[in-house]
């Protein structure tokens, strides 16, 4: 469902920056106002007409109109005589007036909370059984708004205004519940016959977070580092729709933007900072760097207690070379002091992604295509000799008539009556394989995941574990599943000495049932079955029917193509192991210095097998294209490959990843000069190696697993002449694919590092790191190899100073500033110090060659980047209200490329340090506690701008009007800048025009050399980006959505692109839009069909049409990414079934969307640069059940 907002909400001409703006401020409107305290409360006007009503009616009443709560007792209140209420726009305390003058019951305001108490000597006492008490925090001061629940119930009231509390209970039995924003929750056992008198303490955790950098954890108070938060819960609600615990992520730290957009980087912090090397950040689980794909394959989304995400240097750049693009750190779940229970727990999911909606494709109808096809045949230019003989009008090499031609070229050679050509057509007309598509090699797409995790122990031993099981069904009827295995252990031996040990294992099986691969553009008249349920050919998408039949008694081998039995006995799978182990020491030394160490080994072997049998199509062609006809009357042809067995191809990937780590670290609190340091100092060393091997067999028998030889060589190097199907237009056949393949890829880093701490008062610090990274990567010049990433910050917590004390709504404030050097290496074999070579071996040739992949370089360097970063945490209100803004400005050098070289060299180009980006913007993250008790909403918002810049760049060739329009970075522009022609219309033959920089019509792109004439149009990156998540709970039910919207950037337009030459495929929509005669260039833009493709490539040039600026638009959307209803059973059922708690949650995601272009295209379902449409998907439905058992 896609709904376009932008007529209600821009219905004025503004800049494109007013209208996100003005967006982005309605999306803040919403939430702040309902977090802050309501200081005009009382003087907010109602409407009532109210007959007969009691106080919870009038309560229900004010509530919708002004938001304003009411705390009561309800045997204050059952007593009052029903009154009547009315009034026109009066105030709510004289509302209360009337309605509580000359009665037992009384009223004040607290902020925007009612209060209603018995006056004093009036309150009947209860015949039921009632506790009561009173709530303060550590220095005596009552607390209102504590929330007083029941154990195991939803029964509860609130804290009045002295900090009081009175609830009525079933037995003396019960156990309370208190929770307070910024408090620690507290559970105590009720008393028979005695006042509660409860102490709340400051939740430490929450009112100061801690930081965890993978070398290191610290207080988030004490650090100057720009830093994003996100519990491992957060994640867990939201994985069971995406699947992926790094998809998750979206929309919940500021600065992380996750694109989903077809060839855009997935993952990007604070924008691009590399044009070739890696651009995604680093990850980090447990302390040590993983790729992407192997968290996502080892650990298990239940296992995941937080996510810290490091964003600007301070933050970063202990991670040296590698940290540029920023860093994520996971940080997986431990065990806990269970007096020696173990506590079972059980998380699993169902996610229904149905089928993908074939309609927004935008291709034409069989009866469209048809029609289009009768308006362009033209046999006097493809005539029948032409089309039967040779490739005339097609891509391929071999005569095809299609379907759809035939019945018209069977009228021009009178085998068919005009009647005749018309019933033939309008039967195709009429088919459609949509349905057939569907049923026979689709099914709706779904995944689940299942997790049974464990954990427990004592002091001394602690440990967690869980065991996975994932389950994916594509709708091409891949299925893959994933088996998880996870043990962690904690042993604190003594107080000086600590160690914990964790041990992964994972498996990953993935099978494809459907050997047919579903294309969107084939032709949609094409059956897959008959009506009596009988397989169909599509061999006539392959040869030219008389062709075939020759080739077949020629080879004696059928050339029949049947999709639906193709590759029957074939398979495609592969399966993939990783195991990791990770383990860790801490010993105390003396007075806050300790040393750490940790290694990490991490092994992963990967083996992915293709079988085509021999009765598949592939198998048979190529059986015939080294084939040679029968010279003689009887004799029979003479073939040159297997004539039994099929085709095999096995592929081996062995990757071993190992780090260790040693560092000393000092933490000590100088109470007597109000001193806290903290720093450390390590080695760290790290390699991987990466083997691959790949084979490849002809007439293999999977069952006797053996396969026939033939004379390879020959073949490779001479091939064949006069073969009876011809591979090309050469006279001669040749095999082209090796049977062996091997690879080897090995790097390794030594690092040193440092980094400290100082914090005075509480209120002062100070930051700072150093690392060197060294890599066999880097080039071999000192200059090069020694060169440090080190970073400088200090926060000033202001809150705390004393002139700020008076303010009482502050919490906390804290400004931050650092500034510091990242970096990011060359990925391995791109470059180095030496000649980086691959050795080669072919069958045609007898011993080894080598290729220079690319030249020695001995100043090759990893890229630096340069980070300033100011920001400001606050919180107001007693937490209520708390958030960050951050505002930063990143500067790249030696930005690793390809550099033109003097070709007299013997190299055209070579990686090298060429140029030079910036990145500059802001963060803002909110969250509000908008209401709290019984009911309770909580919001969160976060925003980013990033502009991001080519400040200069060495390329290889100068850039002109046609080259502009494919180049991703352009020096003066922003990275994946997109440039058009300037639209000028069609002229009366319907040919695209543009203007060139004089401003003069041009339909060729020979005509356009200078850049003037183009025009930049924007960038394919977000500029504007981030989320807004409310939260409801009410009892036992929570209700989430969340928004997430990227805004400011740009895309192509999808529109057709052909226009010549015969109809091969089927054909864009627009297609039937086209110009067709004089005239038509005043209602359309959409140009002509030109039967020639030569007459039509040197007449004009079609992709101005395309690549004009009225063909790029603005590729800003808004989605509701996760609309989510959970609900938590009551206590007396969980204990029925022996558990603590049980939550049921339905998700949906994507449910609708707005999006600022008026062609019906989601940005996310689309090639941004090409202007083609991707896959599209409706919304995704999910179900789970998490249990935690006693």
């Amino acid at each position: 469902m896609k709904s376009n907002w932008k007529s209600a909400v821009f219905s004025v001409k503004k800049s494109k920056t007013f209208k996100i703006m003005r967006l982005l401020m309605i999306f803040c409107f919403f939430f702040v106002s309902g977090a802050m305290a309501n200081g005009y409360s009382q003087e907010q006007v109602v409407s009532l007409n109210l007959h007969q009503c009691d106080v919870n009616t009038l309560c229900q009443e004010i509530w919708k109109q002004t938001g304003l709560r009411f705390i009561y007792n309800e045997e204050h209140v059952k007593n009052l005589t029903a009154f009547d209420v009315k009034a026109d726009k009066k105030t709510v305390r004289e509302v209360l007036d009337q309605v509580f003058d000359n009665t037992s019951l009384r009223y004040f305001f607290e902020q925007d909370v009612i209060y209603i108490l018995a006056k004093s000597g009036q309150v009947k006492k209860p015949e039921t059984k009632q506790a009561s008490g009173t709530v303060k925090d550590k220095k005596g001061e009552p607390l209102p708004g504590v929330t007083v629940l029941i154990k195991g119930t939803h029964n509860g009231v609130v804290t009045d205004i002295d900090g009081n509390f009175m609830i009525k209970i079933p037995s003396d039995t019960v156990t309370f519940v208190f929770s307070f924003v910024g408090m620690k929750k507290q559970e105590v056992k009720y008393a028979p016959g005695k006042k509660l008198n409860i102490v709340m303490e400051e939740d430490v955790e929450q009112m100061e977070e801690v930081v965890v950098t993978g070398y290191q954890t610290l207080s988030k108070e004490r650090n100057a580092g720009s830093f994003g938060i996100v519990s491992g819960s957060e994640i867990k609600e939201r994985v069971g729709l995406t699947g992926s615990v790094l998809e998750s992520m979206e929309g919940l730290t500021s600065g992380l933007n996750i694109n989903y957009a077809d060839g855009q980087d997935k993952y990007l912090i604070r924008g691009l900072t590399s044009i070739s090397s890696n651009r995604s950040p680093l990850f980090v689980v447990d302390g040590v760097a993983m790729s992407s794909e192997n968290f996502e394959n080892m650990v298990n989304s239940n296992d995941i207690e937080n996510i810290t995400f490091l964003k600007d240097a301070t933050a970063a750049s202990i991670w040296g070379a590698r940290a540029a693009n920023g860093v994520v750190v996971i940080t997986t779940k431990k065990g806990k002091d269970t007096d020696r229970k173990i506590k079972i727990s059980y998380d699993g999911s169902f996610t229904y992604k149905g089928m993908p909606d074939f309609g927004y494709m935008q291709y034409m109808s069989s009866g469209t295509l048809i029609k289009s096809a009768t308006e362009i045949f033209d046999p006097e230019f493809y005539t029948w000799n032409a089309v039967t003989t040779t490739n005339n009008g097609i891509s391929g090499f071999l005569p095809i008539v299609y379907p759809h031609e035939l019945p018209m070229y069977k009228a021009v050679n009178k085998e068919y009556t005009e009647a005749e050509r018309d019933e033939e057509l309008a039967r195709l007309a009429s088919l459609n394989n949509r349905s057939q598509i569907e049923d026979l090699f689709m099914q709706p797409a779904f995944f689940t995941n299942h997790s049974l995790s464990f954990m427990g122990g004592s002091g001394v031993h602690r440990y967690y574990g869980s065991l996975g099981f994932g389950n994916d069904q594509t709708n091409d009827k891949v299925r893959t599943n994933k088996y998880m295995l996870n043990l962690k252990q904690d042993f604190n031996f003594t107080d000086w000495l600590k160690i914990d040990l964790t041990v992964n294992l994972a498996m990953t099986d993935k099978k494809n049932k459907s050997m047919y691969s579903v294309n969107n553009s084939i032709l949609p008249y094409m059956m897959f079955k008959d009506e009596n349920g009988n397989a169909l050919s599509h061999s006539v998408l392959n040869f030219y029917e008389p062709d075939r039949l020759n080739y077949e008694n020629l080879s004696g081998v059928s050339l029949d193509y049947i999709p639906l039995e193709d590759n029957r006995d074939g398979f495609n799978k592969s399966t993939l192991l990783n195991a990791r182990v990770n383990a860790g020491i801490e010993i105390k030394l003396w007075k806050g210095l300790s040393y750490s160490g940790r290694f990490q080994y991490q092994r992963s072997e990967g083996k992915a097998e293709q079988f085509n049998d021999q009765e598949s199509f592939s198998v048979r062609r190529e059986l015939v294209e080294f084939a040679q006809a029968a010279t003689t009357e009887n004799g029979v042809p003479t073939f040159y490959l297997p004539e039994t067995g099929g085709h095999y191809t096995n592929t081996s990937t062995y990757n071993t990843d190992w780090t260790v780590r040693n560092q000393l670290m000092y933490d000590r609190n100088f109470e007597e000069s109000a001193s806290h340091v903290t720093g450390l100092a390590g080695m760290e060393v790290r390699g991987t190696l990466t083997n691959s091997h790949g084979t490849f067999s002809r007439g293999y028998d999977p069952q006797t697993m053996t396969y026939n030889s033939y004379d390879e060589g020959e073949l490779i190097k001479n091939g064949i002449k006069n073969p009876i199907l011809k591979q090309g237009t050469s006279a001669v056949n040749k095999l082209t694919k090796k049977h062996f393949t091997d690879s080897e890829t090995e790097y390794r880093f030594v690092s040193f590092y440092a980094n400290g701490a100082y914090t005075y008062n509480s209120k002062y610090t100070l930051n700072a790191s150093i690392r060197v990274d060294q890599s066999n990567l880097f080039g071999s010049d000192p200059s090069v190899q020694y060169k440090p990433v080190w970073s400088v910050g200090g926060a000033w917590t202001l809150g705390q100073e004393n002139f700020m004390q008076r303010i009482s709504w502050l919490d906390r404030l804290v400004l931050r500033f650092s500034y510091g050097l990242g970096g990011n290496s060359p990925d391995p074999g791109l470059g180095g110090p030496y000649d980086v070579l691959i050795v080669t071996q072919d069958a045609a040739y007898p011993g080894k060659g080598y290729n220079v992949v690319t030249p020695a370089n001995d100043k090759l360097t990893w890229e630096k980047t340069r980070t300033v970063n100011a920001g400001v945490d606050f919180s107001v209100l007693q937490g209520r209200l708390n958030g960050s803004l951050d505002a930063y400005f990143k500067k790249t050098t030696d930005l690793l490329g390809n550099v033109p070289l003097n070709p007299v060299t013997g190299w055209v180009n070579a990686l090298a340090n060429l140029g030079t980006m910036t990145n500059k913007g802001f963060e803002f993250s909110l969250n509000s506690q908008n209401m709290s008790g019984v009911f309770n909403w909580s919001t969160n918002f976060t925003l980013t701008y990033n502009k991001n810049k080519i400040e200069e760049l060495s390329v290889a060739n100068a850039l002109s009007p046609s080259s502009i329009i494919y180049e991703n970075y352009v020096e003066g522009y922003a990275a994946g800048s997109l440039f058009a022609y300037r639209w000028a219309g069609l002229d009366n033959m319907g040919d695209p025009q543009v203007y060139d920089e004089n401003g003069e019509k041009v339909k060729l792109t020979q005509d356009l050399t200078d850049l003037k004439c183009m025009r930049y149009m924007g960038t394919m990156q977000a500029p504007w980006y981030g989320g807004l998540t409310n939260t409801f709970s009410y009892k036992g039910i929570e209700l989430s959505c969340m928004f997430v919207y990227n805004l400011g950037h740009k895309m192509r337009n999808d529109v057709n692109q052909f226009y010549a030459g015969r109809i091969t495929s089927n054909l864009h929509k627009d297609f039937d839009k086209r110009w067709r005669q004089p005239g038509d260039e005043n209602i359309t833009d959409i140009p002509s069909y030109e039967a020639n493709t030569k007459t039509s490539t040197t007449r004009r040039d079609i992709s101005l049409y395309r690549f004009s600026d009225q063909q790029v638009l603005d590729a800003s959307y808004i989605k509701l990414r996760n609309l989510s209803l959970a609900y938590a059973l009551p206590s007396g059922i969980c204990d029925r079934l022996s558990a603590e708690n049980i939550k049921i949650r339905f998700q949906v995601s994507n449910l609708f969307y707005w999006a600022a272009n008026h062609q019906g295209i989601d940005p996310e379902a689309m090639n941004l640069r090409n202007g083609v449409r991707a896959t599209q998907f409706g919304p995704s439905w999910s179900i789970g059940l998490t249990v935690n058992f006693k």
